[in-house]
């Protein structure tokens, strides 16, 4: 299967199925481009914006900062979040009902230089073994060039296989690991148990991403985005859907 989309005025080809088997055999897939440079810096710029405005102390110190509930924040990140390849991948994957578990922003400011090898939710929640069959995807927009210099994502491939944890150290360089580099408005899809981790940024500026998880509807998300739907202004169906608006909601037998 292929959907086309446009960018920079031309229609391009992308092949979805290509981009799920991919991440399946490795882990992974970078698919370059899927926005333009115009585009990436105008949601980077918003971005930077709503950071300044939250920065604590404790972020300032950490040089890395969180920025949540982005979909209610701004319309660039609601039409990111449903950018329709991001879309077809995740429908291919998961199921025609999948919806988001967790839609964030996080910057990696000059002098920060930690590693911490992990998963993401909702891995993190589930006593190892973990399954092997497709329940949670992630995807990964790039707002900045991502190379070694700025602290680009870290990954071990095809550890979304190892159904565990990462080992320790998880603070150090493991010689197993790459690092995901792409050009501004690229994008990583990747299998929700991959290790992958941040790196230092040795740059002069900092380094953005937009982080989405996916997940299968029998799974509870990460965040609240029923109460994040509720703060939206008309909301499309398409947002309602991923925001877990048709998501089933426990009630009381008898009620």
């Amino acid at each position: 299967m292929s959907l086309t989309l446009s960018k920079s005025g031309r229609q391009e080809p992308r092949d979805i199925n290509g981009i799920v088997a991919r991440v399946d055999e490795c882990g992974y897939c970078i698919v370059p481009d899927l926005i333009s440079v115009d585009e990436a810096a105008k949601a980077r710029r918003i971005l930077m914006q709503l950071a300044e405005g939250e920065a604590t102390d404790k972020t300032r110190e950490a040089r890395t900062q969180r920025v949540g509930e982005i979909a209610v924040k701004h319309r660039i990140f609601r039409d990111l979040l449903c950018h329709p390849l991001v879309m077809a991948v995740w429908e291919n994957y998961l199921g025609e009902d999948f919806f988001c578990s967790s839609w964030s922003a996080n910057i990696a400011y000059p002098g920060f230089d930690r590693y911490g090898w992990h998963v993401d939710y909702p891995y993190w929640s589930i006593t190892p073994p973990w399954p092997l069959d497709f329940i949670a995807g992630q995807t990964v927009w790039m707002l900045d060039d991502f190379c070694a210099e700025n602290g680009a994502t870290g990954t071990v491939p095809c550890s979304h296989r190892f159904g565990r944890p990462p080992h320790e150290p998880r603070d150090r360089w493991c010689e197993e690991g790459i690092i995901l580099e792409g050009g501004c408005g690229s994008v990583a899809f990747a299998h929700g148990a991959w290790h992958h981790t941040a790196r230092p940024n040795r740059s002069d500026d900092p380094r953005c991403a937009l982080l989405g998880m996916y997940l299968k509807p029998c799974l509870i998300p990460q965040e609240d985005m029923h109460s994040q739907l509720a703060g939206m202004d008309s909301p499309t169906e398409l947002e309602r859907k991923l925001m877990g608006g048709n998501q089933h909601r426990p009630r009381n037998v008898g009620l």
